[in-house]
């Protein structure tokens, strides 16, 4: 299994089936983007799974000078954990 970008986010498992893990986001039509939602299946929940998808979307964000909207609650935490990483949410 490994991490890859999906339609609107990222997904971990065997590509083209479907993910064990997911985290959603979207453009905002400028220059943010938000995270909607994050899921991980049960069995694999507490690997840092979760954790490497909002780090996804970190990487995505910068690369493109997006800033991010963490609608999502598990994202909001991640990003707010981190002064550095807290500079790139939005309201």
């Amino acid at each position: 299994m490994d991490y890859y970008k999906a339609d609107n986010g990222f997904a971990y498992g065997e590509e083209h089936e479907i993910p064990m893990a997911r985290i959603t986001m979207r453009s905002l039509g400028d220059n943010r983007i938000a995270i909607d939602h994050t899921y991980v299946s049960p069995s694999l929940r507490g690997q840092g799974i979760a954790r490497k998808l909002v780090m996804l979307v970190v990487e995505y964000a910068k690369k493109e000078g997006k800033l991010i909207v963490p609608l999502c609650s598990y994202a909001q935490m991640v990003l707010e954990e981190d002064p550095e990483l807290a500079k790139l949410i939005s309201n």
